[in-house]
């Protein structure tokens, strides 16, 4: 989100998208959209692109699909938001709202009640993202591979549930 007021108008400008699991043809495209983030946003910053991702159960996860292509996703485990991914291009527009959402409702309904998750300190959109959604910075620590902090983020929620 930018500084000069486009943050306001992006949020107007909601896109339609469907929130549903990937199909199994589909996980190939998820991996392909989350190595596509990664590279963007933390290529070159320790090593050139492509950057090393973990092998996921995308088929676990959830995606965003715009005029039939996937452009994002998110992926829990536990208590934990594990990945969160939107292309470039669909940022702003509610995709990400739309994933956390679900991400969060999934850890929720585990019974869960303290939501985590964690992000490079460097990834400032994100950490606002997160902070505009509740979410708070519980502690920060270094990477175990990389040389960046990473902080935890929780959200805690209410026990009355309507």
């Amino acid at each position: 989100m930018s500084e000069n007021g486009q943050s306001v108008l992006s949020w107007q400008m909601m896109i339609e998208a469907v929130i549903r699991r990937p199909q199994p043809d589909e996980h190939d495209s998820v991996r392909a959209l989350v190595q596509t983030v990664v590279d963007e946003i933390y290529g070159g910053l320790w090593a050139p692109p492509p950057l090393p991702i973990d092998q996921e159960s995308w088929g676990l996860s959830w995606v965003a699909v715009v005029d039939a292509r996937i452009v994002g996703t998110v992926l829990t485990h536990e208590e934990w938001i594990s990945d969160l991914w939107v292309l470039r291009q669909h940022r702003g527009c509610g995709v990400g709202h739309r994933l956390l959402a679900q991400g969060e409702t999934e850890i929720v309904n585990r019974g869960c009640q303290t939501l985590r998750l964690r992000v490079l300190q460097l990834n400032t959109a994100a950490i606002n993202f997160y902070k505009g959604h509740g979410w708070r910075v519980a502690r920060a620590f270094p990477h175990e591979k990389f040389p960046v902090t990473v902080l935890e983020m929780v959200k805690s929620v209410g026990q009355n549930k309507d």
